[in-house]
């Protein structure tokens, strides 16, 4: 084969054609890029769609169980002043069996204090110094807490067996409801629409349901969020008479 024939029918690229490989590749490296970023920001988005439902699952849980547990102690000899469940617009407690003996739970928002808080979510290790940079006026944000302490420690009005966890991360500010329903008789029969609910509860006892509902914030969309509301039955539960 003659080696200058072969170059000499050869041509090499012209500026133009130069020009418009580059235009091509450079439109193909936009299209992948393009591509990447938004499987990116797909991946966020789910993996805090994600994170949302698994602060919610664990707030479910965790309320289920211990309303199912809850139990109606009599204190009319002893304490007469004593509500077994003291339900607010904003936060309610109640008295539960454990395996440690009878405690006071506490479901309320708001934000980390004191030396016994611990540090921690229910199931996860949260950290709430992260956010220390700003004011507790100024975040938007709360915790749904969880606060237990002993029987002797509630009806003394002490805190030496008590601490609190962190239930549920990221809560809008203001956004924790409760609401309250008295026994309906023959509910199987009359149905949920005989179910009236109220913003408080001072009755002797305890309610038949307790609605919760609340409000994950999403820094990306402030007034928005993810919804959560549950109306929790409580277990039919006999009457404890407390022994003084």
């Amino acid at each position: 084969m003659n080696i200058k024939a072969l170059f000499k029918h050869s041509r090499a690229f012209s500026l133009v054609e130069l020009l418009l490989g580059l235009a091509i590749a450079a439109i193909i490296g936009l299209c992948v890029y393009n591509m990447f970023w938004s499987a990116m920001k797909l991946d966020d988005k789910m993996r805090r769609v994600h994170e949302s439902y698994l602060e919610i699952l664990m707030a479910d849980h965790g309320l289920t169980h211990d309303l199912e547990n809850a139990i109606n102690l009599d204190f009319s000899a002893s304490y007469q002043g004593a509500k077994i469940f003291d339900g607010q617009s904003k936060e309610f407690s109640f008295l539960e069996q454990t395996a440690h003996g009878i405690k006071r739970v506490r479901y309320y928002s708001g934000l980390w204090s004191g030396d016994n808080f611990v540090k921690s979510m229910i199931g996860r290790v949260t950290n709430p110094s992260g956010i220390t940079d700003y004011s507790k006026e100024a975040l938007p944000i709360e915790f749904l807490l969880r606060q237990e302490m002993s029987l002797s420690d509630w009806l003394n009005e002490t805190t030496n067996d008590t601490h609190t966890q962190v239930v549920a991360n990221g809560l809008k500010k203001g956004s924790f409801n409760c609401q309250y329903a008295p026994l309906v008789k023959n509910l199987h029969n009359l149905g949920s629409k005989e179910i009236i609910y109220k913003d408080t509860w001072d009755d002797k006892g305890l309610p038949m349901s307790v609605s919760c509902s609340f409000i994950l914030y999403d820094p990306k969309r402030t007034q928005e969020g993810l919804m959560f509301k549950r109306d929790l039955f409580l277990a039919p539960v006999a009457t404890y008479h407390h022994e003084q």
